[in-house]
């Protein structure tokens, strides 16, 4: 076990309420401050721990959020607060698509399909033919439900379902679900573009094995397993440079390499991959067994696709990043309610997308380039208020084939309100 995860279980063994500290973690596990400020940074994001500038890290309970891999009628039931009804044996049944019965029988037939989900009043005739076209029912409003209706329900195994919640609210919250599957599914993972056929070397093998894998397959950087199939390394050119041929890798690899895994976001691997400079890294499978390669290449490949491609319009930065709007050689936008925070100010997050928006949109002006943000330092020298129209001028200061710095400054009646600094990679 390294100590980083040594560290992570120690945190997590740790009582709630209980203070952790990067110095008395390092003194009782005998390591260094640095490891041990790497442990608290990563039980912060798995929500082990919470950092307060006056209190410090305390120990909390793990609150994480409940992740719907599938939308089933059961899900459905607990998202719209309803009382199954009748017909249980269908909860289990994947659920796509939704209507709602506020129309005549004759018009509501062709909205019922094989599967899907009818909210419905308290309607005996459109309760009967939705199951007719199997068809699962939410009755809202709280009313009473004839048996003919139960008893249909439980002979076909279709849930009939009941909310004291109305139409309106239930339909939000249903198709609010039902947007974060289309995201979810949108997103690109590491399952979806990892070389399954790599290239591989066994950590007996030697300098020369190596460079005869390089001549055979135009690469140099390679993933080095066990006899059990295990990650133990990669290699490159750089670490066999000046070795003898008969040097067995295991004393030139890199050891204990970043290893991606297939639930892994493409975004966030191919950023850790720029960040330490990578041009290949592991996948791994569940069992932590080698299962193939990820090159910065197909990341790039699959990111660029994946911005022209895209289907959906349905998160918060999409919505920050439609207000946008490119006027010569600045950009505009009207502050929204939905961008402001709790003391009346726009809220720093919303500016930090609005400025990587225009920071990646100046930086494919004259020649399309991936950027990631390396860093960005905002001055806040006024307030603004909602429906305020601020400014943006973006100004290069530098650049380089590898990264550039931008200037940003947001003007409100000509007058400035806040500088932005960036940093940016370019790849």
């Amino acid at each position: 076990m390294s100590k980083h995860q040594e560290l992570l279980d120690y945190i997590d063994d740790l009582e709630i309420g209980k203070k952790v500290s990067v110095r008395g973690l390092a003194n009782r596990l005998s390591v260094s401050d640095g490891t041990a400020y790497r442990a608290i940074k990563e039980a912060q994001s798995r929500g082990l721990v919470s950092i307060n500038d006056r209190s410090g890290t305390t120990r909390i309970a793990n609150q994480a959020q409940r992740v719907i891999e599938t939308l089933t009628f059961g899900e459905i039931s607990k998202i719209a607060s309803a009382e199954v009804m009748a017909g249980e044996a269908g909860l289990s049944q994947v659920f796509s698509k939704f209507a709602i019965g506020a129309m005549t029988k004759q018009n509501i037939r062709k909205y019922l399909t094989h599967g899907g989900l009818l909210i419905v009043g308290d309607r005996t005739d459109i309760q009967l033919l939705a199951l007719d076209e199997e068809n699962a029912v939410l009755i809202t409003g709280g009313v009473d439900i004839e048996p003919e209706v139960l008893a249909r329900a439980n002979a076909q195994g279709i849930p009939v379902l009941r909310t004291d919640f109305d139409t309106f609210t239930v339909a939000s919250r249903i198709n609010r679900a039902l947007s974060n599957e289309l995201i979810k599914k949108e997103i690109t993972t590491v399952a979806d573009v990892y070389q399954s056929k790599a290239a591989t070397l066994l950590e007996t093998s030697t300098v020369k094995d190596y460079l005869d894998l390089v001549k055979k397959t135009n690469q140099s950087r390679f993933t080095v397993l066990n006899k059990a199939n295990y990650v133990v390394g990669v290699v490159s050119m750089r670490d066999v440079t000046g070795k003898k041929n008969s040097t067995t890798i295991d004393k030139v690899m890199t050891s204990h390499p970043r290893l991606a895994k297939f639930d892994m976001t493409v975004a966030s691997t191919s950023q850790k991959m720029i960040f330490d400079g990578y041009d290949m890294m592991p996948v791994i499978n569940a069992d932590n067994t080698f299962a193939g390669i990820i090159s910065k290449s197909d990341m790039l490949r699959s990111m660029q696709e994946s911005s022209e491609q895209s289907q959906f319009s349905h998160t918060l930065s999409d919505e920050v990043i439609n207000a946008v709007k490119e006027v010569q050689s600045y950009y505009a936008f009207v502050v929204e309610p939905f961008m402001m925070n709790n003391v009346g100010n726009i809220a720093n997050g919303m500016l930090v997308e609005i400025i990587s928006y225009i920071a990646a949109r100046v930086m494919t002006k004259t020649k399309r380039k991936n950027i990631i943000i390396e860093s960005m330092t905002l001055y806040f020298l006024g307030a603004v208020s909602i429906d305020d129209e601020l400014e943006v001028f973006p100004k290069i200061i530098s650049e380089t084939r590898l990264g550039a710095t931008i200037d940003f400054e947001i003007y409100l009646d000509y007058q400035i309100i806040s500088k932005i600094l960036v940093t940016v990679q370019i790849n």
